[in-house]
C-alpha cells in the first residue's frame, strides 16, 4: 500500500466516526450500520421523533430509532417500505406528527441526498442518477469528494474541543415564540387560530391520505400502528389555541381515518418539567427516555 492510499483510507475512517460527518449526513448513518433484526418497536419522524425516543435504558424492549430530521410524513413512509422487515412480527410502529405533519414541505437536493445511501431508488422523492453518483461518491469517499470541507470540518472539531463553552440557559417563552415565528415563515401561515387556506386544505388531505396509506402498510404486514404526538413545553403548547389544535391537528387525525389505531396525544402529558426539555418543542434525553418508556409500558411492549 503506497503512502497516498494508506492516508486516503486513515482519512476516510477517522471523518466517518466523526460528529461532523454525521450531522452532515442529518443521521443517517446509523442506517449504514443496521443490523439488529426482530425489533420490538421502531419509530418514524422527523426531529421531534428524533429528539423524543431513547429504548437504550428500557429493559426487555428491542427498539430503534429511524427518525431523521427533518423529514415528512412521505420520508417517513419511504424508510418504513425499505426497513420495515427489521421488526417483528406483531411489532409496534410509531408514527410521530408535529403540529404541521398536515402540510407539505419543501427539501433542496442537500437535504434528500441523505436518502440516496439508504433508500431503493424507486422510493426516493424527485430522483435524480447524477445525486445518486454524488451522494454515494461522498459516502465512500468523502475525503476526496470534497476535501476543503473535510479540512475545514476537522479544524473546527479540534477548535471546539480545546475552546468549551457554557452552556446558557434557555427561556423557553423566548424559544416558544422563535418555533412559531419559523413555522409560520416556512408555512406562509399568517394567523394560527384561522381555518386552513384552501392551499392548506388541499395538502391536509394530501397528507392524510399518506398518514392513512402508512396505516394500512403496517396492518397488512402484521405491524402496529401508533400515531403519536409528542410532548411539547408548557411555554409552546400554551400558545397552539384549541382552534389550530382543531384546524392543524385533530382534523388531519380525522381525515386520516385512523379507525382504531391509538393516537397518543402529546397535548395531554403534563407530567414534564423544564429539566425534560432540549427546547420549548424538543424533549432531551432524560425526557425521551422518560416518555418512551412511560409509552412502551402503556402498550406492554416487551411485555
Amino acid at each position: 500500500m503506497n503512502i497516498s492510499t494508506f492516508i486516503r483510507l486513515a482519512s476516510n475512517k477517522m471523518i466517518n466516526q466523526a460528529q461532523w460527518y454525521d450531522r452532515y449526513w442529518g443521521g443517517v448513518i446509523k442506517f449504514w450500520r443496521t443490523n439488529q433484526f426482530n425489533l420490538d418497536c421502531i419509530n418514524l419522524g422527523s426531529n421531534s421523533g428524533l429528539y423524543g425516543f431513547d429504548y437504550t435504558q428500557i429493559e426487555g424492549v428491542q427498539g430503534a430509532n429511524w427518525a431523521l430530521g427533518p423529514q415528512s410524513l412521505v420520508h417517513d413512509f419511504n424508510i418504513l417500505k425499505n426497513y420495515f422487515s427489521y421488526l417483528k412480527e406483531g411489532g409496534t410502529v410509531f408514527i410521530p406528527i408535529c403540529p404541521f405533519s398536515c402540510l407539505i414541505s419543501k427539501y433542496s437536493k442537500e437535504s434528500n441526498l441523505k436518502y440516496y445511501t439508504i433508500l431503493h431508488p424507486a422510493t426516493i422523492i424527485d430522483f435524480e442518477d447524477s445525486e445518486r453518483t454524488r451522494a454515494l461518491s461522498i459516502m465512500y469517499y468523502p475525503f476526496k469528494a470534497m476535501p476543503l470541507y473535510c479540512i475545514k470540518q476537522l479544524v473546527k472539531s479540534v477548535i471546539r474541543n480545546v475552546i468549551s463553552s457554557r452552556k446558557k440557559q434557555l427561556d423557553f417563552t423566548v424559544d416558544s415564540n422563535r418555533m412559531l415565528v419559523g413555522w409560520q415563515k416556512q408555512f406562509g401561515i399568517t394567523d394560527l387560530n384561522a381555518p386552513l387556506s384552501p392551499q392548506h386544505a388541499e395538502e391536509q388531505i394530501i397528507r392524510a391520505a399518506t398518514l392513512h396509506e402508512m396505516i394500512l402498510f403496517c396492518r397488512e404486514r402484521e405491524l402496529k400502528p401508533v400515531v403519536v404526538l409528542l410532548p411539547m413545553h408548557p411555554a409552546l403548547t400554551q400558545q397552539l389555541s384549541d382552534s389550530f389544535r382543531h384546524h392543524y391537528i385533530y382534523d388531519f387525525i380525522q381525515k386520516a381515518d385512523i379507525g382504531d389505531t391509538p393516537f397518543i396525544d402529546g397535548f395531554d402529558e403534563t407530567n414534564y418539567s423544564d429539566v425534560d426539555f432540549h427546547s420549548s418543542y424538543l424533549l432531551n434525553k432524560r425526557g425521551a427516555m422518560k416518555f418512551t418508556s412511560q409509552l412502551c409500558e402503556r402498550l406492554s411492549i416487551g411485555k
